[in-house]
């Protein structure tokens, strides 16, 4: 098994749809894998790894619709525009992922809404969330943040457009209940 590990990929590129790691917002991001259960290294910081989650989607190209429909009118006008942009209109299947990280240091959390970049989806399974994900401390103690804290947080993942008006304003009512 020791040399399997030489060919092993050493991280995951993900690019960015919504979203930031640490101080500063990169289009795309290498979430390079550690020795550290649940720790990964991410533009020269350890962060705990939080969690994922996967949306899948299908979305329509417009551009293969209307060059479908535009071959399909040279053709045969009228007819042939409607067959040409049935054609070129495929449904492609997307799959986004929600990361969530916390700083070591500073304990200040993120999350990503990302697209794998070259990377084949069996590779996250590599991931495990930090026990941190679980306790939400490290020494074990109970945290100590109040309601009024998270709902700062949540605020903040807004205010960088992390999370929808929507998402924000279900998870401040859950909060409050």
């Amino acid at each position: 098994m020791g040399i399997m590990k030489w060919f092993q990929p050493r991280g995951i590129v993900v690019t960015v749809v919504k979203g930031k790691i640490g101080p500063k917002k990169d289009s795309s991001y290498l979430l390079m894998f550690t020795d550290d259960k649940g720790i990964v290294k991410v533009n020269k910081r350890m962060y705990y790894f939080l969690g994922v989650s996967e949306q899948s989607m299908s979305e329509m190209s417009t551009a293969k619709t209307l060059s479908g429909a535009a071959i399909g009118t040279i053709f045969a006008p009228g007819l042939g525009t409607l067959i040409g942009g049935a054609i070129g209109a495929k449904k492609k299947k997307k799959t986004n992922y929600t990361f969530a990280f916390m700083d070591v240091e500073t304990s200040e959390k993120f999350m990503i809404e990302a697209n794998l970049f070259a990377t084949n989806p069996k590779e996250l399974e590599r991931l495990e969330a930090h026990p941190i994900a679980n306790e939400q401390t490290l020494s074990g103690e109970k945290a100590q943040s109040s309601t009024a804290d998270e709902i700062r947080e949540f605020k903040k993942l807004l205010d960088e457009g992390v999370i929808s008006e929507e998402e924000f304003n279900e998870k401040k009512k859950q909060l409050l209940s």
